[in-house]
């Protein structure tokens, strides 16, 4: 009974974290049935005024500030059909190479926009898991508000480095002085009123867990009702999106989200890719591929070597494996690859865990690395794999080198 009591407190203490993760699915989708996500592509493309090198950086900034919040395969689907619709644009006007250069740009978003925040990424959740349970000490100190102090710099910087890859290396020649026409999706040129009903209910769900982290730090003793507030608060949310009737749009009627027809399906042939690579992974596993490959890389990283470099191998190491193994796989294995190898080189497990969470959803270089890549691979039909392969070797290096030196700095001050 006293492990039942264990674990009914440690659920108690955590349901702000459990609530904050649930409010986050339902956030997403109630942006997809709106279609919020549509205007707001539309909205930032329109404003890069067609110019190719531009474009890129607004596609990559999009995907990467809704991934931030939405699962990232959603996030490549909203972005498709304009992607398509600009590849074809750029054909007519006589030039090649866009395909590939458009959907590394999406792709390439998504992944950096997976660490914006602690809802990004399943792996976020996961690594508080693990953090609980090794009982890493600081663990208590990272909250929904001062994940942003590092995550937004970082996103930002991320982005830039990856505008500098996929412009500088990918764009063809023949692209200079050609311009597109950024039209709109659909009916989405203006928002509607249950869009805007919809925007004010993502910022309430927003602000709330910003100022419930805010009060953690500065209110003694509010860690103690945070569970009762943030009940009190997940109740009204439920009420907002499910009961509370919005305003009447093409998009719908009735409350935002009703709890039954909001899955959505997948393009048939990014689909196909999908499945594909769920029988991939699932051979890699049942052969124990996957887990002898990752204590191999391990075993590597036990020896004597500066925290810096430690730092660096390990970030490289989930960075490449991802591209090949299951996510899930190498970051859970990683986890108590990193726990142990930072105590054995004097540094705190929780930067390393850290890192090894945020690398994970860094896979730009295949098309079998995550199922986001296999649905841009799948649905940009001529995308060239070659190119694919080449910028996305680049990325890894360049944002192994980039996480590795801003994540050693920064963790160490916030947390």
């Amino acid at each position: 009974m006293e492990s039942m009591s264990d674990i009914s407190t440690y659920l108690w203490q955590r349901l702000p974290l459990i609530l904050l993760f649930a409010g986050g699915y339902f956030i997403y989708q109630l942006m997809v049935v709106t279609r919020i996500t549509d205007a707001f592509v539309s909205w930032v493309l329109r404003k890069s005024r067609g110019n190719a090198s531009v474009l890129l950086l607004y596609v990559i900034g999009a995907s990467a500030a809704l991934s931030s919040f939405i699962p990232n395969t959603i996030t490549v689907l909203t972005l498709l059909p304009m992607l398509k619709r600009l590849d074809r644009d750029f054909a007519r006007q006589g030039v090649g190479g866009m395909t590939t250069v458009l959907m590394c740009s999406a792709i390439y978003g998504a992944a950096i926009g997976g660490m914006g925040s602690m809802i990004g990424s399943p792996a976020n959740a996961l690594l508080i898991g693990v953090l609980d349970f090794y009982q890493i000490a600081g663990r208590e100190q990272i909250t929904f508000f001062n994940w942003f102090l590092w995550s937004v710099p970082l996103v930002i910087l991320f982005v830039l480095v990856a505008w500098g890859v996929v412009a500088g290396l990918g764009l063809p020649p023949q692209v200079r002085g050609v311009t597109v026409h950024v039209d709109c999706l659909g009916e989405v040129c203006e928002t509607t009123g249950r869009q805007r009903y919809g925007s004010l209910v993502f910022w309430f769900y927003m602000g709330f867990w910003i100022l419930e982290a805010v009060a953690r730090q500065a209110i003694s003793g509010f860690v103690e009702i945070s569970p009762l507030i943030s009940m009190g608060f997940f109740g009204l949310f439920i009420y907002l999106v499910f009961f509370r009737s919005a305003p009447t749009s093409s998009f719908g009627s009735g409350p935002l989200l009703r709890v039954g027809g909001l899955l959505k399906g997948l393009p048939r042939r990014g689909f196909l890719f999908i499945l594909g690579l769920v029988a991939l992974f699932w051979v890699i596993h049942s052969f124990g591929i996957d887990r002898q490959v990752v204590l191999l890389v391990g075993e590597m990283l036990q020896g004597d070597m500066m925290p810096l470099i430690l730092f660096f191998l390990t970030i490289v190491s989930v960075i490449f494996l991802t591209e090949l193994l299951s996510n899930t796989a190498v970051v859970a294995a990683f986890f108590t690859i990193a726990y142990y190898a930072a105590l054995g080189h004097d540094m705190n497990p929780m930067y390393l865990m850290m890192g090894v969470g945020v690398a994970s959803t860094c896979a730009f270089m295949t098309p079998i690395a995550t199922p986001t890549n296999a649905l841009a691979f799948g649905e940009m039909k001529g995308a060239s794999l070659t190119r694919m392969l080449g910028l996305g070797f680049v990325l890894n290096v360049a944002g192994a080198i980039l996480l590795t030196v801003w994540l050693s700095w920064a963790l160490p001050l916030i947390y």
